[in-house]
């Protein structure tokens, strides 16, 4: 968890127009941004090391797709900077083997590392930055590694943003209940007050509403229905209207 200065007062706090909530948990992955590899420059760095035939985006992708999916759901097991450094050296070594690629493990996690981006969606920042002026608390509720706040910072989006609740710092993932349960407690706020916002049904709307918390379902595909959402938007533009009263 970490927490910025500046406490949450009570719902006397606004000025503008009055909001249903005190607090707003947002999830990340899917909701805020998406992740993406850049294969082809992933295969382009590593070329030269491979040793059994040419290295292709085609023989590259599921490999390393797979290395990327294992990180997703390994990373809370590593909650130190350097046990998550040596992780992230091993996963990198796994993958270079299943492609017959030799190079030491600090440049293969390097070319892993850097061809991974963190792309928001094309409202996200705006709405950010509605929420901020519509002076509601706004903290990250996540499954993430360690590595989330620099994320964060990388996109200059930290100061929106009044404390960063993530797994591999607390320990456990939604949906287990305690994460929000840890949000509510860092927020200041009780669970009729606080509202999370995120994109899968088990893991954001089922997580919250398990700790009394009100779920708005981001619905990007428009093809999942969650009857047990608060509130079901295509989009995050959608959302500061959903907390005005």
């Amino acid at each position: 968890m970490t927490r910025r200065s500046g406490g949450i007062p009570g719902p006397d706090r606004v000025t503008g127009p009055q909001v249903r909530y005190d607090a707003v948990f947002l999830d990340v992955d899917g909701t805020l941004l998406w992740v993406d590899l850049d294969l082809e420059g992933y295969v382009e760095d590593l070329a030269p090391y491979a040793v059994n035939g040419s290295l292709t985006v085609e023989r590259a992708e599921r490999p390393v797709w797979e290395g990327l999916r294992r990180h997703t759901e390994e990373n809370i097991e590593h909650r130190t900077e350097e046990d998550l450094a040596a992780f992230k050296r091993r996963n990198a070594q796994i993958i270079a083997g299943q492609l017959g690629i030799r190079a030491p493990a600090n440049v293969l996690a390097g070319v892993a590392e850097r061809r991974i981006s963190f792309n928001p969606y094309p409202e996200s920042e705006a709405v950010l930055q509605r929420l901020k002026e519509m002076d509601v608390g706004m903290y990250v509720v996540s499954n993430w590694d360690l590595e989330l706040v620099e994320v964060l910072e990388g996109l200059g989006w930290m100061h929106y943003f009044d404390g960063v609740v993530v797994s591999a710092v607390s320990g456990v993932e939604k949906p287990d209940s305690r994460l929000f349960e840890e949000a509510l407690e860092v927020s200041g706020v009780k669970g009729e007050r606080a509202i999370h916002v995120g994109n899968d049904p088990v893991a954001d709307v089922r997580g919250a509403a398990d700790a009394g918390i009100d779920t708005v379902l981001v619905n990007r595909g428009g093809n999942v229905e969650v009857p047990e959402a608060t509130f079901v938007v295509r989009d995050l533009s959608e959302l500061p209207d959903l907390l005005v009263v």
